[in-house]
């Protein structure tokens, strides 16, 4: 842990500095806190996940980090996950601090967190959101919400997130985690009004979320452009 032991904590002055040089700032605090208050333009990843995975899936070798933690220990261990994974240029960290970045003027922001119930409620009354779901292919064919779009998490870039910005949107998976990272990318994109389902389909189904599946022939239409394209 010798290269973490050397990372730097940087004040909000340095923050704001590193800021406009364009470094990219990783949230990895969980979602409750990250949608409370967080730096806009940061990108989310929580710690307490498979979080070296997907940032190696996410995030670009040449990218240079500055993260943004519950405390030390944490950004220690971010700092050494990251490592492992070749994630190694990372400038220093910073503790959350929401009263102590409000009194130096640091601009943030928040994100809505929506229950089963809510969006049941808003599917009856035909008020619903762009619905996007990150799960994989398989979760998919188990059941999603009416209207939903398919973006798996693991297919998402800067430059691939692509979706209406005149309307709402709500992501969600199997629970929140990668709907919060997925919710964190489509803002970094400037996408406007962004908010995240948690819950997973035992718990929709619970509170008789209407699901749907793909029908039978768009599903063997998709398993034969599989064949084609192995």
């Amino acid at each position: 842990m010798s290269e973490s032991s050397q990372l730097q904590q940087l004040t909000v002055a340095q923050l704001g500095q590193e800021q406009r040089r364009g470094v990219l700032i990783l949230d990895t605090r969980p979602t409750e806190e990250f949608a409370s208050f967080h730096i806009p333009g940061s990108m989310q990843i929580g710690l307490m996940g498979s979080f070296a995975s997907w940032a190696a899936i996410l995030i670009g070798s040449s990218e240079t980090i500055l993260l943004v933690v519950e405390n030390a220990n944490c950004a220690q261990e971010a700092h050494s996950r990251l490592a492992r994974v070749g994630l190694e240029n990372v400038v220093g960290y910073i503790v959350a601090n929401k009263q102590q970045w409000q009194q130096h003027g640091l601009e943030l922001t928040s994100m809505p967190i929506y229950r089963c119930e809510d969006v049941c409620n808003a599917l009856r009354a035909n008020l619903s959101p762009q619905l996007i779901d990150v799960r994989s292919w398989a979760e998919w064919l188990q059941g999603h919400l009416p209207g939903a779009i398919s973006m798996p998490l693991f297919e998402l870039s800067g430059d691939t997130v692509s979706v209406a910005r005149s309307k709402p949107i709500l992501v969600y998976c199997q629970e929140e985690y990668r709907a919060t990272i997925a919710a964190s990318m489509f803002l970094r994109d400037h996408v406007g009004d962004v908010g995240i389902l948690t819950g997973d389909i035992q718990e929709w189904r619970a509170c008789s979320m209407p699901l749907e599946r793909p029908r039978d022939e768009r599903i063997g239409s998709s398993l034969i452009r599989t064949r084609r394209t192995s």
